[in-house]
């Protein structure tokens, strides 16, 4: 079994310094996901996300419409929250399920949609009791 709070401390040490700059960044989002008893990391490798895994070994991973801007302060960079639930790289069927997501569906009219980060947390943190790919069935 995966131990996926010492899976993604080994993440985390081997940063460098992108991944140290986007921390500052998304430092925000770290720590929501971690309260909410998920175990986050910043990914740089194809685009910048804050990923987090959940005791399963299951990933979450937060963008926006694509990859997470840098300059997420810069007008129409941030736009949303896009969370999504996938497995880990392992051999297996994919599955991908879309958890929560405040990105509007028109980009052009530069309004975002909500980007505090309770609501996105606790959703992440319930889905994983109703997931069909991960719940385990409650025993009583």
């Amino acid at each position: 079994m995966l131990d996926s709070a010492a899976r993604a401390a080994d993440i985390r040490a081997f940063y460098g310094p992108e991944e140290h700059q986007a921390l500052t960044v998304y430092g925000d989002v770290h720590a929501a996901l971690e309260e909410v008893g998920l175990h986050p990391y910043v990914e740089t490798r194809g685009g910048l996300a804050v990923c987090a895994y959940a005791d399963d070994g299951s990933l979450f991973v937060v963008a926006c419409e694509g990859f997470l801007p840098l300059n997420r302060e810069a007008p129409g960079a941030l736009m949303g929250w896009h969370l999504a639930h996938v497995p880990e790289d392992e051999p297996g069927p994919a599955w991908r399920c879309v958890v929560y997501d405040t990105v509007p569906a028109c980009l052009c009219c530069g309004e975002p949609g909500d980007l505090r980060l309770e609501p996105l947390a606790r959703a992440a943190a319930a889905h994983l009791d109703t997931c069909p790919y991960t719940a385990r069935p409650a025993w009583g």
